[in-house]
């Protein structure tokens, strides 16, 4: 005779917290004991999503198999990867070592400007600007007190890059391997986790996995394109103006496009102290003169980029505000450093759809009526010069109406 097997048992509501909780706290002790591991856990994903494309173009144009295809955009990408660090790699990370120099020397000779400023009283027009009652020099060291750590860890970084390459060929070898064992069962890991399924819930898993999908690939392949373009861009405009460490400065521009706001005014600032500290410039200007020069180029080429070219290739994936950016750039680079900074867009983006849904659920509101996958709440706005125009001409037509 056969025996019946019995039932396992259903967990009850206490039970389940309990699990969740426990699995909580398991995670995050490994991710506070394992941090150092965080970068290659974090990249090797981010090179996947660069690199699939190619193999599903090498699949459906040239009808190579997926493994092969995979095989071969690796190799590729490792011969690019080692031609780039030959070629261009030393030049680069000799400028932007440069260029470090270069901010780290402005911070330190900053409290002694900012005190030497504090003795005078400046008059413009009918403005009268009295320096004296501040105590600039104070300022001063709050502002290197607050820039110095992450500018030491960028600065590690570059070292890293120019001297520290081989120690480290181990975790560039492990990222890479990584990545390439998630590009070649990318099929098979899309169709696990697009099986993933709790009871009732499968609708809201798919189309909330669809949508972060949407969010990371529209983020890291468009970004990757307005870095490249927007470095190659600035590259050309200090080749033009005669800034020195041109290289350096389109390196930098680019990188710059990945942080929202903060990072193109920190990349204009760097490239007008270089022009400001340069002997000699092909315009003979005075320095101040140059280095304002210099500002007003990279705003114009920065605020173009944003209009003509940001539109067509990311369109409203993301649709953060401005303050919103902002905190999360504070947070992210208060948790994760560089990393934290350079991925802190689509991770607020994430972080809003999950937060929407959860109090939809919360309020008892059906997550899909209206739907929070699409992005239409925020019409984005004008980049900050065309609103400037804009509100120029209206206030110059007003003047004009009430004149009449």
């Amino acid at each position: 005779m056969i025996e019946r097997q019995e039932e396992s048992p259903k967990w009850g509501v206490t039970t389940k917290a309990l699990v969740a909780l426990a699995v909580m706290m398991i995670v995050a002790g490994m991710l506070v004991r394992f941090q150092h591991v965080i970068p290659i856990l974090v990249l090797a994903p981010i090179l996947t999503i660069i690199v699939v494309p190619v193999v599903q173009f090498m699949c459906v144009r040239l009808k190579i198999p997926w493994g092969l295809a995979a095989t071969i955009a690796m190799l590729l990408f490792v011969l690019l990867l080692i031609g780039a660090s030959t070629v261009l790699g030393f030049a680069i990370v000799q400028q932007l070592q440069a260029l470090f120099l270069i901010v780290q020397q402005f911070l330190l000779d900053l409290p002694a400007q900012l005190e030497h400023l504090s003795q005078f009283t400046y008059q413009l027009g009918p403005w009268v600007l009295d320096f004296t009652q501040f105590d600039l020099a104070a300022v001063g060291e709050q502002v290197i007190a607050t820039i110095q750590p992450l500018l030491r860890e960028v600065s590690s970084l570059i070292t890293f890059l120019a001297t520290g390459v081989i120690e480290s060929l181990t975790r560039i070898i492990l990222v890479l391997a990584i990545a390439f064992f998630l590009i070649f069962d990318y099929r098979r890991i899309r169709a696990v986790l697009k099986n993933i399924s709790i009871p009732g819930y499968k609708q809201d898993i798919q189309r909330l996995q669809r949508e972060l999908l949407r969010i990371w690939q529209a983020f890291m392949r468009g970004q990757l394109l307005i870095v490249t373009i927007t470095g190659f861009l600035t590259y050309l405009l200090m080749q033009i103006l005669g800034v020195r460490f041109p290289i350096g400065l389109g390196v930098l521009g680019g990188i710059a496009k990945f942080i929202p706001i903060v990072g193109p005014v920190t990349a204009g600032f760097i490239a007008a102290l270089v022009g400001l500290f340069q002997p000699s410039n092909w315009f003979g200007f005075v320095p101040l003169a140059y280095a304002t020069l210099i500002v007003v180029c990279v705003v114009i080429l920065d605020q173009s980029i944003d209009i003509f070219l940001v539109p067509r290739i990311m369109g409203t994936t993301l649709n953060l505000h401005p303050a919103l950016i902002l905190v999360g750039l504070v947070i992210g680079a208060s948790l994760a450093g560089v990393i934290g900074l350079l991925l802190s867009a689509p991770t607020i983006a994430s972080f809003l759809l999950l937060g929407r849904y959860l109090y939809r659920k919360m309020s008892d509101l059906s997550p899909w009526d209206p739907p929070i996958d699409v992005l239409a709440e925020r019409t984005p706005e004008d980049p900050i010069l065309p609103r400037i125009w804009k509100a120029i001409k209206t206030r110059w037509n007003q003047g004009k109406n009430s004149q009449d």
